[in-house]
C-alpha cells in the first residue's frame, strides 16, 4: 500500500498513511545496532544533511564523499576502550556512539579514549581545536562530555540530539523523552 500512496502522494494527494501515522520511540536508538536497519541508514542521511564533517579533514559528508573516500559508520567512543572499561553493549555500539568517517580517520582514532585521539589529532593532524570542536559539533556530537570521555553524560546529550534531528526531518514531536522506559534504557531523561 505504500507504493500506491507514494504514487498519488506525488500526484498532489494526501501523505501516505505510513508518513502520516510514523512514530519514533526514543529507545529505537539503542536497538539501531545494524548499518542495515532502515532507520540507522536515515540517521546517517540526517547527520550528512546536518553538514556532517570528517574529524580531520573537515571534509563535509556527503553523497559524493560517502562513495569516493571510503566513509563508513564508525564509533566516537571506540569499542575497544567502550570493551574494556565495561561499558553496556546496547548503548556503544548502539547509533548513537557512531558516526559517519572516513576510513582513515578511523584507523587514526584507534582504540583510544576520545580525549586522547582528539588531542592526537589537534597535535599530530594540525587541526585546531576550535575547528575540531567544530567538526564535532557537525555531527550532533556534545563536545565537553567526548573531551572528558563522560560516556553516560554523552550518550544522553547525543541521543537527545538525535531526536531533534528526527523531529526536525519528521515535522513531528517524539514523546517518551522522559517515560520510565527511556530513563530505565538510557540512564536519564533525554530532554
Amino acid at each position: 500500500m505504500d507504493i500506491s500512496d507514494v504514487v498519488q502522494w506525488i500526484d498532489n494527494c494526501p501523505e501516505p498513511r505510513t508518513v502520516r501515522d510514523a512514530s519514533f520511540a526514543p529507545t529505537r536508538l539503542l536497538s539501531l545496532q545494524s548499518r542495515l536497519a532502515a532507520a540507522y541508514k536515515g540517521l546517517t542521511a540526517l547527520l550528512m544533511k546536518f553538514g556532517s564533517k570528517d574529524f580531520i579533514s573537515g571534509t563535509p559528508i556527503d553523497l559524493n564523499t560517502y562513495f569516493n573516500n571510503a566513509i563508513d559508520i564508525h564509533h566516537i567512543f571506540p569499542r575497544v576502550w567502550c570493551e574494556n572499561n565495561k561499558l553496556p553493549r546496547e548503548k556503544w555500539n548502539s547509533v548513537v556512539n557512531k558516526a559517519p568517517l572516513a576510513a582513515s580517520t578511523n584507523r587514526f582514532i584507534s582504540g583510544d579514549a576520545p580525549s586522547e585521539y582528539l588531542s592526537r589529532i589537534h597535535k599530530n593532524k594540525q587541526v585546531a581545536i576550535p575547528s575540531l570542536d567544530e567538526f564535532l559539533v557537525s555531527h550532533a556530537i556534545p563536545v565537553a562530555e567526548l573531551r572528558s570521555d563522560n560516556f553516560e553524560t554523552f550518550i544522553l546529550s547525543r541521543a537527545s540530539a538525535l531526536l531533534g534531528l528526527i523531529e526536525t526531518a519528521t515535522g513531528k514531536a517524539i514523546s517518551g523523552r522522559d517515560s520510565e522506559e527511556t530513563i530505565k534504557a538510557f540512564g536519564g531523561k533525554l530532554v
